[in-house]
This record gives C-alpha cells, structure tokens and sequence, in this order.
C-alpha cells in the first residue's frame, strides 16, 4: 500500500472518523470517474463542493474519505468506509502529498519558467525515463492542486519524479517548493506570461526565484545564462546556500556544465553540437523551432544533476518530441500542413514562432490563426499590437484574429505594412473553420 490510513491522518493532522481500509493504493478527486478502492479526497473549489458527492462516492466504493465536514445523515456508512476528518481538504490533501513525497526515494525535479516548462518537463522525462524508472505530471498539472496531485501518483518504486510548478500570484512557487521538496530544480526563463498580476519581468523573476531560495541547502540548483534575469538568481542563491551545487546552462558560454548550439534546422529537426559536462558530442532532435534550444539544455543540465552520465544524456536526446498543442506539425488529408502551437500562448511564445517562420517555406498560401492572449491585464493593448506587428512581418498570406483585443490587433497589423487578407475580428465557431477550410481546399 502506498498509504495507511494512520499515515493519512499523522500527515494530515486529521481524526480518524472510522477505521475499515486501513491501506491505499491510489486516490481520486472525482466522482465521475471509478472510484473502487481509492482514497477519495474531498475537495472544495470556487466553482464546486466534492462533499456535495460524498453519498456518491461511498455508492462507487470507495474504500476511504479525506472531509472537512461529516454530515450526521452519512455517519450510517462509518461500519463501510474509512474516513478521516481535517479542517481544510486541500491544505490536508497538500501536506497528504508532503508526507507521501518523504516516503519516495526518487530524486523530485522542480520546473518552473515563463516559458518552456512543459516541454523541459517532457524532454527532461523523454531523457531519463531511458535509464531509469520515471514519473511525471501528464499535461500541465502544475498548480496547487495539480503538483499535489503529481506527487501522490508517483509509484514508490519511482526513481525519478518530475513536477512542473506555475504560479499566476505572489508566493506560490515557495508553497509548491514546500510541498515538492526537491531535490534538482530549475527556471528555464522569465518572460511576461501572468504579467497581469505581477506588474512587470522584473516582479514575474522575483517570484520565479523562489524555487531557488525555498529549496534546500541539499538541492542541486541549475540556472539558465543566456537570459539576464535568469542568471542574476546565481548570486543571491548562492549566498544563500553556498555549499549547494550549482550548475548552469548556456547556448552562448561554452565553459557552462551544458553547452549546446544548432548546427542545422528545419521543419521536422534540429541537429545539435556542444558539451554535457565536457563531453562532446552530437544529437539530431525530432523537434522543430529554436527555442527548443533553451528546453533541450535545461533537459539535459537536469538529467545530468539527477545522476545520469554525458554519454546516456547525448544517446537520449534523440527521444525527445514535443507534446500536443506545441509546435506540433499536423498534415490534413489534402497535405496541407498545420503548426499546431495553441496553449496558454503569450507575447514571448508568440516572438518564438514567428522567428521561425522563415524556416517555412512553401509555395502556396501561408495562413495564421491567432487567438487572444489572457491574463496580460494593462499590458494586453501593446502587447497584441506588438504581436500583430510581427505578423504582418512573417510572410503569411491571411491572417485572422479572434479575441476581444482586435481593435488593437488591427492597428498593429497595419503599422507592420502587411499587404495580405486580414480578418481581426472572428467570431469562431464551427461553421468558420469549415469555411476556412473550404477555402483552402481542403
């Protein structure tokens, strides 16, 4: 069993209510998915109350309840299920996930960065997952409820965890960091995602730092060089811990504990050159774009700081790919090609693909679909301007612009001189894309 229920209740401060499992293998959160056996956490959101659920669950067979409330109407099924009684279901679930993450002898990596963390988390995994046994968060389960949720999927006999951490306020990375514990951490970059509520970079890398200063002394600590905020966390970090290890990354130093510069691009990979720890070598990657530079060297600096050698990191990364929904090349039956670059896009992403616009080149029509960028606040005005501008710049035919900031779209699309169709203001639906389609001939 992953868990006992004494275990359960010391970690989360919690009463044993009634005591029939005494053992968990698994746990759930939903109640409209199979519940037989598991431990089923309560939790309460803005949105929604799992304890509305609990009759629910129990009819699903649950095998134990983590609640913050216990209704007098339920207490005739305490002789069918385990339950224990906390004040708070998530603070409970999180320091459930505290516990359960002292117990994993797995090295725990922790991602975090405005940019590039899924895809350092995915390459990171794609590395080591060659040479040992490793877990990691499925999509972007990267908040304070998802790395809790991370934690507590992993096996016991993992050997490798790795968590992406996000924030979108103040001091959330240091409650992640708390509840992960890890023991190699990175931030891959600093840009203006969530920008909203942070005011500016500088404010985004303040917070951001946190993994390195909420980390402990044993943590090995790698840095990213090639962006000024990024390498101006070594100092205080290093104060901080200075018998920590650090390591670093760069695409510009070549003295750097990973080194790695392109060679050759085009549409379907990157070929590359550099060092890992002074070993050379050369690895050609399935992956498009070079800001995948960044993402492939923090993958290889976090593989190496979790034990693997130069030569296993180098034989590996050809297996990385990127996941859906990034830079993904897709071909319609009529083989036209899609990039597929659709999540939680912001002004740095969208610089990215633009500045690899000039690798395609085709003969026919090149046609952008751009949706609107949230969470930007007083910045979302210049910002879709600034993005419509590169736009007009990046040679496509047709441009179309859905969103509530299309007005300002529209008049940075203008200033770029773009001589093409412009729509800046769809209303998406079904019925357009299959127009967009048909006049794409496909």
């Amino acid at each position: 069993m992953k868990w006992t229920l004494d275990e359960i209740a010391q970690w989360t401060s919690g009463k044993i209510i009634s005591k029939v499992a005494l053992g968990f293998d698994d746990f759930s959160t939903d109640t409209r998915k199979s519940l037989d056996g598991k431990f089923f956490v309560a939790l309460k959101g803005d949105q929604f109350d799992a304890h509305q659920f609990l009759e629910k669950a129990i009819e699903q067979k649950a095998a134990g309840l983590l609640v913050h409330t216990w209704p007098a109407e339920l207490k005739k099924y305490e002789s069918q299920i385990s339950v224990i009684l906390v004040s708070d279901t998530l603070t409970a679930f999180q320091n459930m996930a505290h516990g359960y993450r002292k117990k994993l002898k797995a090295q725990v990596i922790g991602i975090t960065g405005s940019n590039g963390k899924t895809t350092t988390k995915e390459f990171t995994a794609q590395i080591t997952s060659a040479h040992r046994r490793t877990f990691y968060s499925q999509g972007s389960f990267n908040n304070h409820w998802g790395v809790p949720m991370t934690l507590l999927s992993a096996p016991l006999d993992a050997e490798v965890v790795i968590v992406e951490m996000g924030m979108n306020h103040r001091h959330e990375i240091q409650k992640l960091v708390e509840i992960a514990d890890p023991t190699v951490v990175v931030c891959t970059m600093v840009g203006s995602a969530h920008i909203e509520f942070f005011g500016t970079r500088a404010k985004i890398a303040e917070e951001k730092q946190d993994i390195y200063l909420f980390s402990s002394e044993n943590t090995t600590r790698v840095f990213n060089q090639d962006s000024d905020l990024t390498f101006d966390m070594m100092y205080p970090s290093a104060k901080k811990f200075p018998s920590s290890r650090m390591l670093s990354f760069s695409g510009r130093n070549d003295k750097c504990d990973v080194h790695f510069k392109i060679a050759e691009l085009d549409l379907k990979s990157m070929k590359i050159y550099g060092s890992i720890a002074a070993v050379p070598g050369v690895a050609t990657v399935p992956v498009f774009g070079e800001q995948n530079l960044t993402n492939l060297m923090a993958a290889a600096n976090l593989a190496y700081a979790a034990g693997l050698t130069p030569e296993q990191i180098w034989n590996s990364l050809p297996r990385c790919q990127t996941n859906w929904g990034r830079n993904q090349f897709i071909t319609t039956k009529s083989q036209a090609q899609i990039l597929f670059d659709g999540y939680n896009a912001n002004p740095d992403s969208f610089e990215a693909l633009f500045s690899n616009m000039k690798l395609i080149k085709n003969l026919g029509k090149k046609m952008a679909v751009i949706g609107q960028m949230k969470e930007l606040g007083d910045h979302a005005s210049p910002a879709h301007q600034h993005v419509a501008h590169l736009a007009g710049q990046s040679g496509f035919s047709h441009i179309y612009f859905f969103g509530e900031n299309h007005l300002d779209f529209k008049k940075g699309l203008e200033k770029s001189g773009f001589q093409g169709q412009a729509f800046t203001d769809v209303q998406f639906s079904d019925a357009v894309a299959e127009k967009w389609a048909s006049d794409l001939g496909l």
